[in-house]
């Protein structure tokens, strides 16, 4: 316990030589002494850009330019996803199995939902039928 003790005043002593170790008052090499806590000197002034030289114009600044090139690819877009979309209909189309096909010559009546409406009529006539026995039962 006392070994912890000396070995914590030592370093207690030991911290403010070394804060002072930092502070460096004769400093040869730099014409202001820097301290800790003072602010930092002013920065240096950058050097003035230099001015590019004007790009004379080449082939595509002069055919490229204005907003009828924007409206061609505008077209051109346009054109390119009509053409994707008819082709990707028409290959799901082909792909469709042809018991899932429209057929146009099939009447409504005949396609799937006759059995629907054929169960949907027979329970209306039930139930006619059941209320007309109660009516006979009063």
């Amino acid at each position: 316990m006392r070994y912890t003790a000396v070995i914590a005043v030592l370093l207690a002593l030991l911290a403010p030589s070394a804060a002072l170790a930092q502070q460096n008052n004769n400093n040869q090499n730099q014409a202001q002494p820097t301290q800790p806590f003072q602010p930092l000197p002013p920065a240096q002034p950058t050097p003035a850009p230099t001015a590019e030289p004007e790009d004379d114009g080449g082939f595509l600044d002069q055919e490229i330019s204005g907003s009828a090139t924007l409206y061609i690819i505008a077209a051109a877009l346009l054109v390119a996803f009509v053409f994707i979309g008819m082709f990707i209909s028409r290959d799901a189309k082909r792909a469709l199995p042809k018991a899932h096909r429209a057929d146009s010559r099939r009447l409504r009546e005949e396609g799937p939902h006759k059995h629907k409406r054929e169960a949907k009529s027979r329970a209306r006539a039930r139930g006619k039928a059941q209320k007309a026995a109660r009516r006979r039962n009063r």
